[in-house]
Formats: C-alpha cells, sequence, structure tokens
C-alpha cells in the first residue's frame, strides 16, 4: 500500500492518471505492466534502432538484400538466460527467457494491427502477444514486441502478418493480410545455447513434461471453480505429436494451461449411443453458429450431410434444430448487440430499406421470451445453453448493460435446472481476437472473473474464447491471406488451406476452435467420459435424421422470435427449394420514407452486407399518407393512449447505480444505508422519491456518444455515472433532483411544487450538482453544453467530472441563462458544550438542504463537530 501511495504521489506509478486512492486498488494491473517493463527494461532503441548485445542475442542476419530496412520488417531476439541457477534449490531449473518478436518500421495503429503466429507443421500453431508498443518520432513509425515463451523443443515458422484494423475492414471487400519480411521464418528451438537460429529454453519443457501434466488433470467439465474456469490459455498440439487421445477429427487437440484439466472428446458412435435425451442450445451469431455447425457435422452420417453448405441448415439467421437419436441440437440467431435497455422508448427500427422492428415490438423482449420458450417443458430442458452476451467494456469497469440484460434471463431459470450456462462474448471471433495485447488480455480476464462471481450461480461459466481461439488466428475462414476479413473460425471443407490442419474427408465442416467448443458443450452435457461409457447404449442406433427450421434467407433485417413456426423434416439433408423459404420474407415491411431521411444512428458489419440502422420515434414522425401503415397506426395508438395521472406530490429524484465492491470510501450496504436515510428524509418533508439509474439513462439517444466521449478520456466509473444520470433526468421529464446524501432543511414538498412551476435552469449549490431544477428540455439543453466543453484530449493533471463541467459552463456566455445560487448548506454548525453538542440553529435559516459531502464529513470529524461521537476522519465518510 505504502509503495502504491508513494509512487502515485511522486507521479511515477505505472499506470497513467491514477489518484493516490485509486493506486492501492489498482495493484494487480500496474504489477503486470511493471513485470513486463523489468522483462524488457533492457530492450531499448536508440536512434538506429540497436540493441545492446549484452543482455539479449538476435539471431538474424539482416544485412543481406532479402530485407528492406525501409520497409516494415522483423526481427527475433531472445533475454540471455543466467548462467548458473540462482535459487538455493538445485532442483529448481532457469524458466525459459521469452522469445521476442520485434516488428519495426510498423504503420500507425490506428489503421494497421501486426499478429505473430509461431507454427510447426501438423506439430503446434501459437501466438505471440504483444505486450510493447512505441513511437520513433525520427522516422514517425512504430515499434511493436510480441512475447512468445515455447512449451517444447522444435523446428518452427515464424508468420507476422499485416492486419487491416478491425475498425476500417468491410466485410464486403476484404483486404489481403499481406507477410512481413522475412516471414517465413525459421527457427529452432532446443536447449543447446546459441549459434545460428537456435535459441534457448527450459530444460523442463519437454513432450515428457505436457504428457505428464495431461495425466494429472481432470475433465475440464468437472471444474467448479468459476475463477478457474475462466482462464482459457493453453496449447494448440497437432496430429504428428503423441498426444492424440481425447483430439479432434483433424487430430488437434487443446490444452488448457493454467485451468489443470483437459477437455475430453466424443466419436458420432458415442453420440449415437447417448441412452437419454440430451439438448444443447446456441443463441449467438453466425460465429456461434459454427459451433452448432460443428456439432451437426460430428453427428451426421456422410450421406445425411453432403448437401449440409447449400441445405436450409448451413446458413440460418433463425431457428435451426437437429433430432438424431437421443441428442437435441438447438441453434437460434441470438445477437446481443441488438438488444436495447428494458424500458427504452418506443422507436420503428429500420435495417437498410426494411422494417425490423415497430415501434410496439421489442429485441429484448423476444429475447426474454426465448428464454421462457426454453424452460416451458421440464421435460425438454436443455442441458447446456451456449450463448453470446454483449461486453466490449474492457478496462471500464462493470457493463450495466451486461448485467441488465444477463440478469433478466437468468431469472427465467428454474432453481431446480442442473445444467449449465456457458457465456462467451464477441471476443472469440476471428476479428476479436486480432488485438492481442497481454495487458488488455488479463485485465479482461480479471473483469471477467469478477462479474462471473457477481453472478454467484455456479451453474454459470465463462468461456474466454480468446485464450481458446487466438492461436488459430491464421487458420480461420480465410486462411492466412485473410485473418480477421472474417469473423468465423469455421468454414465449409471446400477449403485447401484447411489441409494443412489435418482435414479429415469425411468432414463437411471444417473449424478446430469451433469442434473443440462443440466437444466442451458435449463434455458438459454428458458427463465425463468414464461415467458416459457406464451409461451408454451398448450398441449405438443410427436412427433416422430429424431437422426442424425457421430461417430467413438474409440477415438483414435482424428478427428474433419466440415460438418461431418451424418447417420440419426427415431424411438427409438437400438443398434450399423454394419450399424452404421461411415465411418472414412475405411479412417483410419497406421502411417509411420519413424513416429513410432519419440520420443513421449505427452502422454493424455483417458478412453478407453492411447494415445502416436508423430508429425513428414514431410519435414524432409526420406521417400524412395512408400508405405507412404501421407508422400511422403507432402514431394513432400513441395520441388516443390516455395519459396517466401525475402525482399530487413533487418528486425528488436522485441517481444511484452501484460499483461492484462499493466505491468513493463506502462499500455497497454503507451506500444502501445512505439512500434508505435519503428516501426516508425527503418523503417525511411531503414529497415522493425516486432513484435514476444507468437503465434510465440509456433511453437517451445520445448516451452512447457522451458514453463514447467519456471512456476515450479515460474517465473513472464513477465519473461517468454522474454525467449519465443528466441524461436520466432529461428521460425522466425533467424536475427535481438531489445527490442521495443531500438531506432536506426548508425545502418541503410545498415549497419545492412552487419553485418548480418554472422550468428555468436553477442550480442551488452553484456548479456543484447537488440539487438541481429544471425542465426536461433544460435538462437536456444544460447536458449538451457540457459535452461540448468537454476536451478532445485529457492532460495529465486534468480533473474531469460533471461538477467541473458545470463549473466550465457556468464561465461561459453570461452564465448561460441559467440560475445560479447558494442555498444548499456546505457546513456542519455545532456548538461544544463540556459533555455535548449543541446545535446553531440560526446558521440553517433559509437554507433548502445540506450536503453531506465527504469533504464536510471529514471536516467536522476533523473539528470534532460531527453529529456522532468518537468518529474518526477515515470513519466519518462512511
Amino acid at each position: 500500500h505504502h509503495l502504491c501511495k508513494r509512487a502515485a504521489s511522486a507521479q511515477v506509478f505505472p499506470l497513467a492518471n491514477v489518484t493516490i486512492d485509486e493506486a492501492v486498488a489498482r495493484r494487480a494491473e500496474a504489477a503486470l505492466l511493471l513485470m513486463d517493463d523489468y522483462r524488457n527494461c533492457q530492450d531499448r532503441h536508440d536512434d538506429e534502432h540497436v540493441l545492446p548485445k549484452k543482455s539479449l542475442r538476435s539471431f538474424v542476419n539482416y544485412n543481406d538484400t532479402s530485407v528492406n530496412k525501409s520497409d516494415v520488417y522483423f526481427r527475433v531476439i531472445q533475454s540471455m538466460s543466467t548462467k548458473k541457477n540462482n535459487s538455493s534449490n538445485p532442483n529448481i531449473t532457469a524458466p525459459t527467457p521469452p522469445i521476442l518478436v520485434e516488428v519495426i518500421n510498423a504503420r500507425n495503429p490506428e489503421n494497421y494491427e501486426y499478429t505473430v503466429t509461431i507454427s510447426s507443421n501438423k506439430i503446434y500453431t501459437g501466438t505471440a502477444l504483444q505486450v510493447k508498443s512505441t513511437k520513433h518520432n525520427a522516422t514517425n513509425s512504430f515499434r511493436h514486441i510480441f512475447r512468445w515463451i515455447p512449451s517444447f523443443p522444435g523446428e518452427y515458422k515464424i508468420f507476422v502478418h499485416q492486419v487491416l484494423n478491425g475498425v476500417h475492414k468491410d466485410p464486403l471487400n476484404r483486404q489481403p493480410t499481406p507477410l512481413v519480411s522475412p516471414s517465413p521464418l525459421s527457427i529452432i528451438v532446443g536447449q543447446q545455447k546459441g549459434g545460428g537460429n537456435v535459441f534457448e529454453i527450459s530444460s523442463e519443457a519437454t513432450m515428457e513434461r505436457i504428457e505428464d501434466r495431461i495425466r494429472k488433470s481432470v475433465p475440464c467439465q468437472t471444474v467448479n471453480r468459476v475463477d478457474a474456469y475462466s482462464k482459457w490459455s493453453g496449447d494448440w498440439v497437432g496430429p504428428d505429436t503423441p498426444f492424440q487421445d481425447h483430439s479432434i477429427r483433424t487430430g488437434w487437440r487443446f490444452l488448457p494451461r493454467d485451468m489443470g484439466c483437459h477437455i475430453e472428446s466424443f466419436s458420432r458412435r458415442d453420440l449415437l449411443s447417448i441412452s437419454k435425451k440430451k439438448s444443447i442450445w446456441v443463441l449467438g451469431t453466425s460465429v456461434f453458429r459454427g459451433v452448432f455447425l460443428s456439432l451437426v457435422d460430428l453427428i451426421l452420417s456422410p450421406e445425411e450431410k453432403e448437401e449440409l453448405s447449400s441445405s436450409v441448415i448451413g446458413k440460418c439467421w433463425g431457428r435451426a434444430l437437429i433430432k438424431k437419436g437421443n441428442l437435441e441440437l438447438v441453434y437460434q440467431d441470438f445477437r446481443a448487440q441488438m438488444f436495447e435497455p428494458f424500458g427504452s422508448p418506443k422507436v420503428m427500427e429500420c435495417h437498410n430499406e426494411k422494417i425490423a422492428k415497430d415501434a410496439d415490438d421489442s429485441f429484448i423482449q423476444n429475447a426474454a421470451d426465448t428464454w421462457v420458450e426454453m424452460f416451458r417443458d421440464k421435460d425438454s430442458w436443455p442441458d447446456v445453453i451456449f450463448m453470446f452476451v454483449l461486453y466490449d467494456n474492457v478496462g471500464h469497469g462493470r457493463d450495466g448493460l451486461f448485467f441488465t440484460h444477463l440478469e433478466h434471463f437468468m431469472s427465467k431459470i428454474p432453481p431446480s435446472w442442473n445444467g449449465t450456462l456457458l457465456l462467451a462474448d464477441r471476443f472469440w471471433s476471428a476479428i476479436g481476437v486480432t488485438h492481442r495485447s497481454y495487458h488488455k488480455y488479463h485485465l479482461y480476464l480479471e473483469e471477467i472473473n469478477e462479474m462471473v462471481h457477481a453472478l454467484n450461480d455456479t451453474r454459470v461459466r465463462w468461456l474466454d474464447g480468446m485464450g481458446i481461439s487466438r492461436e488459430m488466428v491464421m487458420y480461420s475462414e480465410y486462411g492466412p491471406d485473410g485473418i480477421g476479413a472474417s469473423q468465423h473460425f469455421h468454414g465449409f471443407c471446400d477449403v485447401p488451406y484447411l489441409e494443412d490442419m489435418g482435414q479429415n474427408n469425411t468432414m463437411r465442416v471444417c473449424g478446430n476452435v469451433t469442434e473443440i467448443l462443440g466437444q466442451l458443450l458435449l463434455s458438459h452435457a454428458l458427463g465425463t467420459k468414464k461415467q458416459f461409457d457406464l451409461e451408454k447404449l451398448e450398441e449405438p442406433k443410427d436412427e433416422a435424421l430429424e431437422y426442424c427450421h425457421a430461417c430467413p434467407l438474409a440477415l438483414t433485417p435482424f428478427k428474433l422470435v419466440a415460438y418461431p413456426e418451424v418447417t420440419c423434416s426427415e431424411g438427409k439433408l438437400h438443398p434450399r427449394n423454394d419450399d424452404e423459404v421461411y415465411s418472414f420474407k412475405a411479412k417483410q415491411k419497406i421502411c417509411p420514407q420519413w424513416c429513410l431521411e432519419h440520420e443513421v444512428d449505427e452502422v454493424i458489419p455483417s458478412q453478407s452486407d453492411m447494415i445502416n440502422i436508423r430508429r425513428c420515434k414514431v410519435d414524432l414522425a409526420d406521417v400524412t399518407t395512408s400508405s405507412i401503415e404501421s407508422a400511422s397506426a403507432a402514431k394513432v395508438k400513441s395520441q388516443v393512449t390516455p395519459a396517466k395521472d401525475k402525482p399530487t406530490k413533487p418528486i425528488m429524484h436522485t441517481f444511484f447505480e452501484s460499483v461492484v465492491g462499493g466505491c468513493c470510501g463506502m462499500s455497497q450496504e454503507q451506500h444502501e444505508q445512505l439512500l434508505k436515510a435519503w428516501k426516508e428524509s425527503w418523503e417525511a418533508r411531503g414529497w415522493e422519491t425516486m432513484i435514476l439509474t444507468a437503465q434510465d439513462a440509456r433511453k437517451h439517444k445520445d448516451f452512447g456518444t457522451l458514453e463514447k466521449k467519456l471512456i476515450s478520456l479515460e474517465i473513472n466509473e464513477y465519473n461517468r455515472r454522474c454525467y449519465w444520470r443528466w441524461l436520466a433526468m432529461v428521460e425522466a421529464g425533467g424536475g427535481w433532483i438531489s445527490d442521495y446524501d443531500v438531506f432536506p432543511l426548508e425545502l418541503t414538498a410545498e415549497l419545492g411544487a412552487e419553485m418548480g412551476k418554472n422550468g428555468t435552469f436553477k442550480a442551488f449549490d452553484n456548479h456543484v450538482p447537488s440539487l438541481i431544477h429544471a425542465s426536461s428540455n433544460e435538462w437536456d439543453r444544460v447536458i449538451h453544453l457540457m459535452m461540448d466543453l468537454l476536451p478532445n484530449k485529457r492532460a495529465d493533471d486534468t480533473v474531469i467530472s460533471d461538477m467541473y463541467s458545470l463549473l466550465e459552463v457556468s464561465k461561459s456566455s453570461s452564465k448561460n441563462s441559467i440560475v445560479w445560487s447558494y442555498r444548499v448548506k456546505t457546513s456542519i454548525n455545532y456548538t461544544k458544550g463540556s459533555d455535548s453538542l449543541s446545535l446553531d440553529c440560526s446558521k440553517y435559516s433559509k437554507q433548502l438542504a445540506i450536503h453531506f459531502s465527504h469533504h464536510l464529513c471529514k471536516r467536522a470529524a476533523s473539528a470534532q463537530v460531527f453529529p456522532l461521537a468518537n468518529v474518526t476522519i477515515d470513519e466519518a465518510v462512511a
């Protein structure tokens, strides 16, 4: 604690913009960063990009003409290992020194990323994680350092690819991913030291050690600790290694490194021998569909799946179901990025020129209904659910929408269900794993682990898809020539490059990542292989294939329908015919012209299209023609719906959105106690009270714009919430708000109602937003003034909060038509007697409220006039 606080105070803490109080809490991130800086502390460049030879060895001669030093190139270096073991224990061997791949003259990272793959044909594939990136000002180029530690000796090739940054990718215009010279570079990793391209490795890093690790491991489905289960980094080993037990059909096998477990595999014969009904649901995007298709490919016979790629099952943007024997596989297109917050205002949503959602419809409600559908009949409950959840908030703490959606879905799960819910996000797609920052990845694992613990349900597991899939990034749908150009890790088996990965001639869906995940789902559904072998049928039953579908012809417009009307067939799959065109096509409506003229709210790329999303408020639309039936009907409905009776009492709002583990010197429980005291005090003065949350703020059309700006300025979680409350007040219809540590003095409900007749923006604590009244339009006007005044870039010593933003507003444009006053008490006035304190009532005259701020509490405790006796300064806030 002392070191962290001292470093932060001296502004030499490893993380930027960290206060003294924050430094202790963020030790984990700081320690990882310092460890990597320590490993590379000898790795300093002079103007000629030369590494000091005393501490690092370069094994590649770049003096020949094969490398153009004016272009992007890379070299391979390794830290010199110590000649003797520093440990007092002679049995402890020195670890393998990291092998570093240094990409020199790299292009601007805003436009380009670089991937480093280390491969040994049919033996191993892995990637190096980026640990450092610096800019060389003289040449305006960048230098990236990637780190890799081999698990066993052998001959390897290093491939460095230049990849267009995901932000700039167009899925309809696939860009090549050229190799960086001198790729592919051959190296040898062995125990001998020095010479040529031979790199050192610990004597403990051997094939035998890996075999021993596998022998001592347990099946992954038996790992019940969610903290361990969330860490899926490991080794992909190929068909030419001795680790073929439990390999997938291509001969490849994934060996988790930190979890102490192995993934068991089940053959087609096993799946036909299942003795009891088992059901697996996959809810997600086309990336998740790849796992479903790998399972379908695994259980069907060669004849049944011959036309899989052209069948209605092969590319379904709706519901697909396969039944074979006692195994049921269900896929539902389930795009969490489309889901609204619960309670969002009614809007028509158009995807390109078609209506995706009428104003009275809701994606999130349909998603919730799908969960109800899954558990409607106990005899058909799923054994495993694999679901896509939205989590894009790495490095910025708990994602409110993630929890709002997920907790609602989980509330539909019966308490008696003993299945497994596996969660994954978009970071395991073949695009998501192209960003392999070591620090960001470990921060991601830390945050995910915290959030899964917060769900507090032993049936829930998180799949760290980035850990399990990033090693295969060179073998995604388009192969080495299209790294990151597709989201998919699977492809239909007419892709030549897959032959290098041990292609099996009976396969129709090729994807090592999707198949290993399919095996993981099976292991959770069927139990351990040992247990399964005791319960399986003596002879497999190859019964007729049944399949059902409700699949639109295209992704756009996106639809999610619970209880869909499915078409079912028996027998082998066949190319899709006209009778199998789902009735979505007949029901599609054209987006009305007034909505098409609306500004595009969001653009989402897909494999087949760029989706321009427009969200149009129907009740504000100027509908003049009867041809727009859905819009007109919705508008009429909104006009004839009677308004609810407004409460006779004025409402005092506050805003609260919890921070995991508490914040600001108080635990979660203490925050809730303060909220309760706030509520009781205002209601005792005649007010109605209402607590607004992030869900209210997210209804505002500019929430995403504001949040993106705040994140770019590295505003912490607490201060971002303070900005959210302004948007929440707009959506609440305006009115009064106070901090929940503000308590009423003279501000009774009657006085508040009188003062609130004028909708002008009134700030009663000057620029401190502790007590405010304004109309909805005024709240919206002022928050946009604050947004306009936010800087484009944050200076090191700049504090950014809604209080300082309001202060900036107060300095500009003749106070911006805001009524400023000081009518909130900011001090405690007790007179100390011999045995007790006596309140000086005269000091509180004409004050509307008192603000029990951190500063007030600490100052009162220091002066020994805090209302509670024997309270220290640190205890006063809590």
